[in-house]
């Protein structure tokens, strides 16, 4: 007869007491601690090991509850998800930007914010003209521009190059109508937007087109250059970015409303203002959402981005906006409904709060909708701003707060311009005013013989005005 060998424990020392855990232990004995006996059993009696089952009711409950976390946290963080198309297939080929070098003024506002605020210069400006050149035609509402000793602007059916140092032409473009507009440089082209639909990219050193771009409605803003994208706004509240190397579209924004000003840049951030009263900041890259602030009234300039902050004019009010907030998708509804509660008085519902993103808001005794009708020069610590009253203020920029306020005797209607210790602003009456900016004490003036509606630019030395009667003015 076969013997069946007898099965054995594979492993009959080095055993751990099942009942006190003591180790090394041997089986078939008892254990040195508590004496029990140590039983190991057979490998065909040992229990299946478990298998996971992915399916269990636990493992369902926690895949779903794992679902829900992850689809709130995208909701919530929607707007700062990139659009995975224009990340990857929609890039700008260069690097430009219109940001002023020091010494020139070569975009809107001297810098991506805006600010018009130079903290330091050469030397201070004394009021006097050194040239006056008249640009020819119906005047327009152009401020130049200026980069390597030229200064670019906008005429009556073209657009022209001018020496710095003398006013004399070194050659214009002719186009299809006025242009109102300033055109940025950045690297060896300028930006021109057309009322005819067309944004062009000129030679700076000829004038020769280099790409143009059809968009579908009137531009009525003025460009700006970052980050090898140009940014503008049509008539029908499109926002485009193009490759500012090619004119190529990398991406565009509707449902702005009627862009009728420049925007505005820090970091990321693109701010925008509609003529509903909107304010938007969108990726810069991809043009997404992140927040959009309502106001009354009709935003009537561009925003500037400083201190954190971005602060625009709309219906009679200066607004300053959290520039770092989001907003949560639903958010705004939901605060409609929730102040609707408050004021029918339903028991238990508190006071809402405010508009996400707000900060203050400024309105002087007397304001009415079309009090401001140009934007601030801003500082890290004050803020200018003139109204069609004849006011100029000297606002604190972090509160809001009205530190002091001249009266000029006419409508000011362009921004300020500050340089070092002094702001200057031009009013109706075409008298320059140069101010103490820490006190509004009057510096000097200059009585330039037409309305100063745009804009001044400092450059080379010396400040530069377009008055409304075509004038192009060097003042040192």
């Amino acid at each position: 007869m076969r013997q069946v060998p007898k099965e054995t424990p594979s492993n009959s020392t080095g055993i751990t007491c099942g009942w006190c855990g003591t180790e090394d232990q041997t089986a078939g004995r008892p254990c040195q601690n508590c004496e029990r006996y140590i039983v190991q059993l057979p490998n065909w009696a040992m229990p299946p090991a478990k298998r996971f089952k992915w399916f269990a009711r636990h493992h369902l409950i926690l895949a779903a509850l794992s679902f829900v976390v992850l689809a709130l946290a995208t909701w919530i963080n929607y707007p700062r998800l990139p659009d995975p198309a224009i990340m990857f297939l929609e890039k700008p080929t260069t690097n430009l930007d219109s940001a002023s070098s020091p010494g020139e003024w070569s975009m809107m506002g001297g810098d991506l914010a805006l600010t018009r605020n130079l903290p330091t210069v050469s030397r201070p400006v004394l009021g006097m003209v050194v040239w006056s050149q008249k640009l020819g035609g119906v005047p327009t509402h152009s401020a130049p521009t200026a980069s390597r000793e030229t200064l670019y602007a906008g005429g009556d059916f073209k657009v022209a190059a001018l020496k710095a140092e003398t006013g004399d032409q070194i050659w214009k473009r002719e186009t299809t109508g006025p242009l109102h507009f300033s055109m940025p440089v950045a690297g060896d082209l300028v930006y021109a937007g057309l009322l005819d639909h067309r944004m062009l990219a000129l030679n700076r050193e000829t004038g020769d087109i280099q790409w143009e771009f059809l968009a579908t409605n009137p531009i009525i803003t003025s460009p700006l250059v970052a980050n090898g994208m140009v940014y503008f706004g049509t008539f029908d509240g499109l926002l485009h970015a193009l490759d500012a190397a090619t004119g190529n579209l990398i991406w565009q924004r509707d449902n702005l409303g009627s862009i009728h000003a420049s925007v505005a840049l820090e970091g990321r951030s693109l701010v925008v203002t509609g003529q509903q009263g909107n304010l938007y900041i969108l990726d810069s890259r991809t043009g997404r959402e992140k927040l959009k602030f309502r106001a009354p009234g009709t935003a009537n300039g561009p925003p500037v981005v400083a201190n954190g902050l971005a602060y625009y004019p709309s219906g009679g009010t200066l607004y300053a906006v959290d520039a770092s907030t989001s907003k949560i998708p639903g958010e705004y509804n939901f605060g409609l409904v929730w102040a609707q509660f408050w004021v029918w008085g339903v028991p238990g519902v508190p006071k809402p709060p405010v508009q996400k993103g707000g900060i203050w808001r400024f309105s002087p005794k007397g304001a009415y909708p079309g009090s401001f009708s140009s934007s601030p020069a801003v500082t890290n610590d004050m803020l200018y701003l003139g109204d069609t009253k004849g006011d100029f203020y000297g606002i604190d920029a972090l509160t809001g707060r009205e530190l002091w306020w001249v009266h000029s005797g006419a409508p000011i209607l362009a921004s300020p311009l500050v340089l070092g210790q002094r702001v200057h602003f031009g009013d109706k009456a075409g008298v320059l005013h140069a101010l103490n900016r820490f006190t509004g004490e009057s510096e000097w003036e200059l009585d330039l013989g037409a309305p100063i509606d745009i804009p001044p630019i400092y450059a080379h030395g010396r400040i530069y005005v377009h008055t409304s009667d075509g004038k192009l003015h060097a003042i040192e």
